[in-house]
């Protein structure tokens, strides 16, 4: 196991370390992951909370952030954004109705930002039991509807850098910095924050469209926008032909002895779950971090029982606090893919391997061809796999 702030926080030194400082202070965004360590002190919990604050506070006057949110608590946040517009910074936010309730920032940051899109800075409200575009229950009174899953922010220019793009698989509450491993990666690159500002403002339309399913790319890049409809004739929960991770996974070449990596927050699908199996079974290396308890559920827990050699779950206890668990949501290939030999790949955003993250959520898969976050994402899963063995 790890003791406080050991390892991760060495992978994860943000690339904007400024806030509080005037924005002209600020230095140059660079293209980097960022992981926080529940497990460490104060500043590595804080360590994606703190960076996204960073961005914002660096943010140029005229410049535009925009932001597609879930759970969104965090006062300090709120506040960055509220300073924010007050210097003439545009600032755009789409949240889930999680929001709204008690100890949600919604109402915050209505007052500070207004909600009349036409004006350049404003907040929209999904609203209930709802995504801004997945509008689906999939099981019948189960009061278990679409949600705008999201959990990234663009800005056109923060530290002297045009065209950041943050995904990451944290909410902007307390307990995914106290209690929960998280990801985020920063990407700087034109054409792909283009595409995150089209779905974006697709987003902000609340045009309901269950078929939604978008994959555009751009150069290292390629997205992938949820929620995608199954096949006519097929259930929600019982085809593989259009599970988008089952068909990524399918792309692996297993005879050439290809390692997968996975963390997993929820993760209910069979069709994944079986994917994996017959991965390692076929040559592969596969290793898995999954969180504890329900989040796994039974059917996966029993494709996947003695079958993975290398799989951890996260429930590790702490004295006088909550349990750590897992909340970061990445897939990571090393090897060969579509037929190419020596891939570092990357697939990492707000998409748990759930059915609802598939079929019904607002959700972003985002694919990164770079070998450089490749090994910083690898290190982090070496450190969560280490840590978890204890679980």
């Amino acid at each position: 196991m790890w003791g406080a702030g050991i390892g991760v926080a060495a992978l994860a030194v943000p690339a904007v370390a400024f806030a509080g400082a005037a924005p002209e202070a600020a230095a140059a965004v660079q293209t980097t992951a960022t992981f926080n360590d529940p497990a460490g002190d104060t500043a590595a919990q804080s360590r994606i909370r703190d960076h996204v604050k960073g961005l914002i506070e660096g943010a140029a006057e005229g410049s535009t952030i925009t932001a597609g949110l879930y759970s969104f608590t965090d006062e300090q946040v709120s506040g960055a954004l509220t300073a924010a517009k007050k210097r003439g910074v545009n600032v755009r936010i789409v949240i889930d109705n999680a929001s709204t309730g008690k100890g949600g920032q919604y109402d915050v940051l209505k007052t500070a930002l207004g909600t009349d899109q036409s004006k350049a800075s404003y907040v929209t409200n999904c609203g209930a039991d709802r995504g801004c575009i997945g509008h689906r229950e999939l099981v019948d009174g189960s009061e278990d509807g679409s949600i705008n899953h999201n959990k990234f922010w663009t800005f056109s220019e923060t530290g002297g850098t045009k065209n950041v793009v943050v995904q990451a698989s944290a909410n902007m509450t307390s307990l995914q910095r106290t209690d929960l491993f998280n990801n985020a990666v920063t990407i700087v690159d034109s054409a792909l924050y283009g595409v995150y500002q089209d779905y974006f403002a697709d987003l902000a339309k609340r045009k309901v469209n269950n078929n939604y399913y978008k994959t555009p790319s751009a150069g290292a890049y390629k997205t992938y926008f949820f929620p995608r409809q199954e096949a006519a004739g097929k259930k929600w929960n019982a085809d593989a032909s259009t599970d988008t991770v089952a068909l990524i996974l399918g792309n692996v070449d297993c005879k050439a002895g290809t390692e997968v990596r996975v963390a997993a927050n929820l993760f209910s699908r069979r069709e994944v779950a079986g994917k994996l199996v017959s991965m390692e079974a076929a040559g592969c290396t596969v290793r898995l971090a999954g969180d504890g308890g329900a989040s796994t559920s039974d059917d996966v827990r029993k494709i996947l029982a003695g079958k993975i050699a290398d799989r951890v779950e996260c429930a590790e206890k702490r004295e006088g606090k909550n349990p750590v668990g897992l909340h970061s949501k990445y897939v990571l290939i090393n090897g060969t893919y579509e037929g190419r030999a020596g891939r570092k790949l990357v697939f990492t955003g707000s998409h748990n391997l759930s059915y609802a993250a598939l079929r019904a959520n607002d959700e972003t898969l985002l694919k990164i061809d770079d070998a450089g976050i490749y090994d910083q994402f690898k290190a982090n899963h070496q450190q969560i796999m280490s840590y978890c063995k204890g679980s």
